[in-house]
Order: structure tokens, then C-alpha cells, then sequence
């Protein structure tokens, strides 16, 4: 087998990385207006650059691997690193140290010249490289130690290949000694060669795998947000409040919940005297300000046009009241950063209590006539039940 193994077919394993790298690529575009998305780009590197050294190494014998040694480690090495880098970026770092890898491939690259050229010996250097890889791999980790673990099993997934890969890549120098490779007389030849390679496609498939699944649930949670979402102020819209207010009054320990409607006031007039920029930007302004008024586990709306809606939880209509006045009050003193100095916004609001899922439809349809005798009654105001 070793012997008789065409040379062409040993680049079936390198174009597979390349290809696993090629997919991370199109992954990246696909997300590319996603904040988190850079790190698709340095993992898709950590592919491509050791499987085009990979690729021009299965074409080489022996002189020639020594000959291209240095050459074919900045490649290698500089995958290493971009596959740290990428794993970092990815869990919310800022990225590994661009002098630590420099200075480990440095050494690398000055230890596989001196054993190609000064003193050749195909395995020192076949330890050195694989020491150098595993030690740019290694640049990641302090960050995956002080990380918050994830309960999400892809993720786990990706964590721990992560791990095996670096764990392989240190154990690989071992065997080089403990196994009797070194007798081999042409390496790319070898079934010792063979074997690295299918173990290379093997680490690479796997750790693919891991990250194409996140990829493809990271894509489906974007186009859920996107559904979700108002486009201008990020908040829910109609329907995913009524689907998260159902989710969430079907735990009946958060009873009981107020529906509170809220429009602004004279939103018009904004639009006429300052333009319709300055009123979308009142408007994200406003969607920033609203949850910070309310607790995490409230929910924050916008229906359309200055309409907004919010269910409060665990409270009595007289508590909400309480809550509501105070947040109008804020908003006196809140200044908008389109707006000129002393232009005030003002919200008019109506309260109703909820009693379950079944009746937020009426108690919606409620609080929105109190929001309307507001308005009548002079706007910058809340209007609840008598006796609220």
C-alpha cells in the first residue's frame, strides 16, 4: 500500500479541507452583516492555508519536503493561528496575540531551516512543525478556560473537537518516537503519510461539522429575530408579543399582568417640523428608553406608527399605575438628541388588567380606548379603570 499509492490520490485529502474551509467561506457571507461574523473568515483561513501546504507537500519527496520546509510552515502555521483566532473571536474575545504567534513561528520557521538545511532530519522536523501548530492552538485557550460555558450542544460540540484537535496535534511527536515511522523511506509515500492524512480529514470533517450546525442555527435564529423584530426599533412586533405573551402567561405563577397602550404625543407634529429622520430616531430613542423603565421579564412592544405596547408581570393594575406614572414622569427629563433643547416628548398611556391568555385580546382592545380618553383628556397622562 505504501509503495503502490498514486501520488494524485494523496490530494483527495487537502481538497476536502479546502472544501470544508470553502463552505465556512460561503457561511461567512452569508452572515457577513452579523456583528459576530468576522471569526467565519479566520476559521475558513485555518483550512485553506494548511491544506494548500498539505496539497503541494503530497506532490513532494523527501528532498523537496526539505527543501520547502520553511515555506510550507508559514502556511501551516499561519493556520494554526487563524483557527485560535477564529475559536476567540467566536466566544466574544478580541482575538489571540499577533506577537505571540510571530514569535512562535519564528522559532518553528528557524528550527525547520537549520534541520533542512543545515542539518536535514525529515523527523525533528515533522515534531517541530506539529509542536508549532499546536502551540499557535494553544494561544486560544486562556480565553475557552475564563469563557462562560455553554449548556448548547453544538457549541459543546465545537469546544471539545477544539480540544482533541490540540490534544492530537501534542501526541502526534510521541508517536513519531514510539512508532517505527522512522525507517520510512520517502514520508509523502508512506502509509505513516496515509494515516496522517485520513486523521487530518477526520479532525477537519468533524470540526466542520460542529461549526456548520451553529452556522445553520445561527442563520435560522437571524431570520427568527428578523421576523420577530420591528426593522426600526428592534422591538417585538405584534406578533411575536402575542406569541411570547402567551408563552409566558401560560406559567401562572407571574399572575397577575397589566396590557398597557402607549402612543406619543403629537408624533406628528415631530415629523412636519423636524423631519421624518428626526422622528425614526425618536422612535429608536424611545425603543432603548422603554425596557430600561420596565423589568427584564416585561414585555416591550411596537404595533406600528408611535404605538407601542407593554405587558407588565406579577403586578395589580394599582401597582402598574404607580409604575406607568413614574415612567412618564421620567420621561419629562429624558432628552432626545434630535430634538432642540426644550422640546419636550410626551406619552399618553391606558392600563388594563389581564386575567389570562384567552382575554389579552379584549384587555388589549380596553387599554386602548383608556389610551384614546387620555388623549381626550388633555394627553401626558395615564387613564386606568376608576378606582385604579
Amino acid at each position: 500500500m505504501s509503495q503502490s499509492a498514486d501520488p494524485y490520490f494523496a490530494l483527495i485529502a487537502p481538497a476536502c479541507i479546502m472544501l470544508f474551509g470553502g463552505l465556512i467561506a460561503v457561511c461567512w457571507w452569508m452572515q457577513r452583516k452579523q456583528l459576530r461574523s468576522p471569526f467565519l473568515l479566520w476559521l475558513a483561513a485555518g483550512y485553506v492555508l494548511p491544506a494548500a501546504a498539505l496539497m503541494a507537500q503530497s506532490l513532494m519527496n523527501d528532498a523537496q519536503l526539505g527543501a520547502a520546509a520553511p515555506w510550507t510552515a508559514v502556511l501551516y502555521l499561519s493556520g494554526g493561528w487563524c483557527i485560535a483566532n477564529g475559536m476567540v473571536l467566536r466566544i466574544g474575545g478580541k482575538g489571540v496575540s499577533v506577537l505571540a504567534g510571530l514569535l512562535i513561528g519564528a522559532a518553528t520557521v528557524s528550527g525547520l531551516y537549520y534541520f533542512s538545511r543545515v542539518d536535514d532530519q525529515l523527523w525533528i522536523r515533522v515534531q517541530i512543525l506539529t509542536l508549532g501548530m499546536a502551540l499557535q492552538q494553544l494561544l486560544a485557550v486562556r480565553y475557552m478556560l475564563t469563557a462562560k460555558a455553554s449548556a448548547d450542544r453544538l457549541e459543546k460540540w465545537v469546544f471539545w473537537t477544539y480540544w482533541i484537535n490540540i490534544a492530537y496535534a501534542l501526541l502526534r511527536p510521541v508517536a513519531v518516537w514510539l512508532l517505527p515511522v522512522q525507517e520510512v523511506q520517502e514520508v509523502t509515500r508512506s502509509g505513516y503519510w496515509l494515516l496522517t492524512l485520513a486523521l487530518a480529514v477526520l479532525f477537519s470533517l468533524w470540526f466542520a461539522l460542529g461549526l456548520l450546525a451553529c452556522c445553520v442555527r445561527d442563520m435560522l435564529d437571524v431570520l427568527r429575530e428578523e421576523r420577530n423584530r420591528d426593522p426600526l426599533t428592534q422591538l417585538l412586533n405584534r406578533r411575536a408579543f402575542m406569541e411570547c405573551a402567551q408563552a409566558l402567561m401560560s406559567d401562572a405563577r407571574q399572575a397577575p399582568w397589566v396590557v398597557v397602550a402607549a402612543d406619543i404625543d403629537y408624533f406628528k407634529q415631530i415629523n412636519d417640523r423636524w423631519g421624518h429622520a428626526c422622528g425614526d430616531q425618536v422612535l429608536r430613542e424611545l425603543a432603548q428608553w422603554l425596557p430600561r423603565q420596565v423589568r427584564e421579564k416585561d414585555l416591550v412592544a411596537r404595533f406600528g406608527g408611535e404605538e407601542f405596547v407593554l405587558l407588565l408581570t406579577g403586578v395589580q393594575l394599582q401597582e402598574a399605575y404607580v409604575i406607568v406614572e413614574r415612567m412618564r414622569e421620567n420621561l419629562h427629563r429624558h432628552q432626545f438628541t434630535m430634538l432642540p433643547a426644550g422640546a419636550a416628548l410626551t406619552l399618553s398611556f391606558g392600563l388594563a388588567p389581564v386575567i389570562n391568555w384567552e382575554s389579552l385580546e379584549s384587555a388589549m382592545m380596553q387599554a386602548d380606548a383608556l389610551l384614546y380618553e387620555a388623549k381626550n383628556a388633555g394627553r401626558d397622562r395615564v387613564q386606568a379603570l376608576r378606582g385604579a
